[in-house]
């Protein structure tokens, strides 16, 4: 299904650029942060203004809508075992996860499948599958700003696993 709407905010986007065969539905069940770590059942953003219709982690800060820090984003993601990295290149078992600002200020994020395909919640309107980044930069959503990954299988990295080990071991009464 082709979605004139979604074609018509993101400039960069055209119709051979994502796969019309495979759309969600509209919806304002989540948003695109909440779809990029695979929520679909709440949103996801630091809102102040908006915070009991907003999930965000309990030990980040909220803030002042459209002030939101993409260290703020970062930290969020962190917590559900992202951790930054390079770029945006398919690795076999990672999951990588695509935030793009405006001015500095968060406005969308994207997670790239298995397939090296890249998924994005646009707005209250569809899911769709997009083959570049590049496609969805633009007025609207900016351009990708960092780039952020976590291991397929859930368990963390073996940097993570050999510092809670030391941790471990030192912190020890």
């Amino acid at each position: 299904m082709r979605c004139l709407e979604i074609e018509d905010s993101l400039e960069n986007l055209g119709p051979k650029d994502y796969d019309q065969d495979d759309v969600s539905p509209q919806t304002e069940e989540y948003n695109c942060i909440a779809f990029a770590l695979g929520i679909i059942n709440r949103p996801w953003w630091p809102s102040k203004r908006f915070k009991e219709y907003y999930e965000w982690p309990d030990h980040l800060p909220r803030e002042e809508y459209l002030q939101e820090t993409l260290e703020n984003f970062i930290k969020g993601f962190e917590a559900k075992g992202y951790r930054v990295c390079r770029n945006g290149e398919l690795k076999k078992g990672i999951e990588k996860v695509a935030i793009f600002t405006v001015a500095g200020v968060p406005k969308h994020a994207a997670r790239q499948l298995e397939t090296g395909v890249w998924i994005s919640k646009c707005g209250d309107l569809e899911d769709i599958k997009h083959f570049t980044l590049s496609s969805i930069e633009g007025r609207n959503y900016g351009n990708v700003t960092v780039f952020l990954h976590r291991r397929r299988d859930g368990k963390p990295f073996l940097k993570d696993r050999m510092l809670a080990s030391l941790k471990r071991i030192f912190l020890r009464d």
